[in-house]
């Protein structure tokens, strides 16, 4: 019987069927060799016995739903860095010797620029500073993000060492430099049965800010880079070129895949998102989108650990409830995946009219900006629908909308982008109805203040407020649209 959908803040990347016991999938390639290390409930017993683990055993054990998971009870709120239920120091140990020694107790990325916390040095200070607005650098950091409003800029950049305090506020305080399914099962069953808040970072790239939670345990997934070219995959309901990407893979790793194959990769225009992780579970909104809708409409399955530690498989044939709602239904919400397969469709015929193209390519280095970390503003996204286009009502209102948005200041990113209705593979998914109407995808960003790009304190707690009543208030219009990822 597969289990129901479990819902417990995760971050979702994007894989393929599985069947760990063989080393195989469910479907027609072998699991990538991180796949093959996962855990069964007798396989987790051999573990804890060799690893000499008896009396806290029951804090790394499946939840089978016959009884309550045991260890701590479920109070409103999760257990905190402090509390009395917080795990001890040596428990922490004892997960980390489970985990291999992947396990690492967090510092902010930020903290050489400060005293308090004993890590200052102004050489890497420096460093950091250079690159806080460049999103790989953020990637490669186990609890870094892009968008340190969501964080609670606790350890901004600065360039005065003794101008405060750095604290976690918002990142993880510990997280699991994961290499295999087998150390994600174990970080979901240890937050689970601990009763500890439980995040998934793979770039951090979420506006949302998903991939931060303070006091929480975090499960990184960057580091699962494998990447595998089908050209002529043969599965019930498809058969052509695909691609199996693993829950690290980026964009830009993506489309250096689909070059080398001459063949298309369904991903967004920022090469820095994790293509298997919140851009799948988003619905994936793509420049391809006229010709062959959201990336989410071709993914063929899904390999994931559920929130009560399993390793299962989601597709058209086994956990049919977890294949819909993990194409599309966002991120941060039913599981972990650990990959998926993708169909790769095949290279269009193009015609170029070149007139203008050059002076397009000089300044395409330029377009950078739009991935830009560690900014301190407010991002409103907005879908609108052909319809506003089609009454002179509705197109009016939001000529308006859009115009007062300029004159006001706000930077504003426009994306035509039209999905409509054109499924890949496998049945119908998550992904928002408001997507299949759109013809614009529209990115606002409220007004920014002195500091915004990353460095100092920027603007004031009532200022974020005010702009985000701003962009509510002016963008909540007569339109009739759809937010992108609700």
């Amino acid at each position: 019987m597969a289990p129901a959908i479990h819902l417990f803040g995760l971050f979702i990347p994007c894989i393929l069927p599985l069947g760990a016991a063989q080393g195989t999938s469910g479907h027609a390639y072998p699991l990538f060799e991180y796949e093959t290390r996962s855990l069964t409930k007798e396989g987790l017993e051999d573990l804890l016995a060799e690893a000499g683990v008896v009396d806290n055993a029951s804090l790394f054990s499946f939840d089978d739903g016959v009884e309550a998971s045991p260890g701590v009870g479920r109070p409103a709120c999760k257990v905190f860095p402090g509390d009395s239920e917080w795990p001890s120091q040596s428990i922490w140990h004892t997960f980390d010797k489970l985990l291999g020694g992947a396990l690492i107790e967090t510092v902010p990325v930020a903290a050489p620029c400060y005293q308090n916390l004993g890590v200052y040095d102004a050489e890497r200070c420096a460093a950091v500073r250079d690159s806080f607005t460049n999103p790989y650098f953020h990637e490669s950091d186990p609890t870094s993000t892009f968008w340190p409003l969501f964080q609670g800029r606790t350890c901004m950049v600065t360039d005065d060492s003794n101008s405060g305090n750095c604290t976690h506020g918002g990142f993880p305080v510990y997280a699991v430099n994961v290499s295999s399914v087998s150390q994600i099962q174990l970080a979901i069953n240890f937050a689970r049965n601990s009763n500890l808040r439980l995040v998934i970072k793979n770039t951090g790239h979420c506006y949302l800010g998903k991939s931060s939670g303070a006091g929480a345990l975090s499960i990184w997934t960057h580091n699962l880079k494998n990447l595998e070219y089908h050209s002529d995959l043969k599965i019930p309901g498809y058969s052509g070129p695909a691609m199996k990407v693993g829950a690290g893979v980026t964009v830009r790793e993506v489309y250096a895949e689909a070059d080398k194959n001459d063949v298309s990769a369904l991903g967004g225009i920022c090469e820095s998102v994790g293509y298997a992780g919140g851009y799948i579970a988003g619905g994936g909104h793509t420049p391809l989108s006229g010709l062959y809708g959201m990336a989410a409409d071709h993914v063929m399955a899904l390999e994931v650990v559920t929130a009560d530690g399993h390793f299962i498989t989601a597709s058209p044939e086994e956990n049919t409830d977890l294949y819909w709602a993990l194409r599309g239904g966002g991120g941060s919400t039913f599981g972990v995946t650990a990959s998926a397969p993708c169909t790769s469709p095949t290279t269009p015929t193009t015609t170029l009219h070149p007139s203008f193209y050059a002076a397009y390519n000089a300044t395409w280095g330029s377009d950078v900006a739009l991935n830009s970390a560690g900014r301190i503003s407010v991002p409103g996204n907005r879908l609108l629908p052909r319809r506003n286009w089609l009454d002179a009502t509705r197109f009016n209102a939001t000529f308006g909308v859009l115009r007062r948005q300029v004159e006001g200041g706000r930077a504003l990113m426009g994306y035509h982008q039209a999905p409509g209705r054109r499924a890949g593979v496998g049945a119908e998914n998550a992904v928002n109805s408001a997507w299949r109407e759109a013809v614009c995808f529209l990115i606002l960003s409220g007004r920014r203040a002195v500091g915004h790009g990353g460095v100092g304190g920027g603007p004031s707690v009532d200022e974020v407020r005010a702009a985000s009543w701003d962009l509510r208030g002016e963008c909540d219009w007569a339109v009739e649209g759809g937010r992108a990822g609700e």
